[in-house]
């Protein structure tokens, strides 16, 4: 077919028209409520019924079109329609606006991952006109708990290289995870900072603090 444009009356595959629908159902559900993706609950296991940011990332890797309708729109068309909210706004799109929310959502996304492709041929486009990567304020739990749980990491280990836990075993409020993301974010938010942009909580203060004691932020 060449696309993701299943349709709900999907003669070929029922089932497949059905599995669609109800994912496209929820998703708007969660946008409704102001959420963008579900959390699995600790100790729990992922059931087929969770919409996972994962799995949100998965459908959108495959060019998956969330409305029943939609075209998908090309890569610089979307990229002219965030500069130009940019320009009107004077802030970035927030990620739970849509589907620009979700193109933006996408890139930071790629980014984090250091996709090959995206960082040779997207990365510096968005770059140019001064995206930011790190959501603002986004850090999923506060500097204080951060900060804490990383210099006790560092006692334990002799160092700050946080590693990402195996997903398969780590829950997703686990400890372990939750550091592992603070301390990414800490990498692109002090990317965004040497570039002289936004670097969200990321003070001068706190960089010195971080340097002080030991941490190194990667120069990627």
């Amino acid at each position: 077919h060449g696309d993701c444009l299943v349709p709900k009356s999907y003669k070929e595959d029922p089932k497949l028209g059905r599995w669609v629908s109800n994912i496209r159902y929820k998703k708007t559900v969660l946008q409704r409520q102001g959420i963008e993706a579900e959390e699995i609950p600790p100790e729990s296991k992922v059931l087929t019924q969770y919409l996972t940011a994962e799995r949100i990332e998965k459908l959108n890797s495959v060019g998956f079109v969330w409305k029943a309708g939609e075209t998908k729109i090309p890569w610089k068309d979307r990229f002219r329609d965030c500069v130009d909210y940019y320009e009107r706004e004077g802030r970035w799109p927030s990620q739970s606006m849509g589907q620009l929310g979700e193109w933006v959502h996408h890139q930071r996304r790629l980014y984090a991952e250091k996709d090959v492709n995206f960082m040779k041929n997207k990365a510096p486009k968005l770059d140019a006109v001064g995206f930011e990567w790190t959501p603002r304020g986004y850090t999923r739990m506060t500097w204080d708990d951060g900060f804490e749980m990383l210099m006790e990491y560092g006692k334990i280990n002799g160092h700050y290289d946080v590693q990402r836990p195996n997903t398969e075993q780590a829950d997703a409020k686990s400890d372990e995870l939750r550091l592992y993301k603070w301390v990414e974010s800490l990498h692109r938010m002090y990317r965004s900072y040497t570039l002289g942009r936004q670097s969200g909580s990321l003070t001068e203060e706190r960089i010195m603090l971080l340097v002080k004691q030991g941490f190194t932020f990667r120069n990627d």
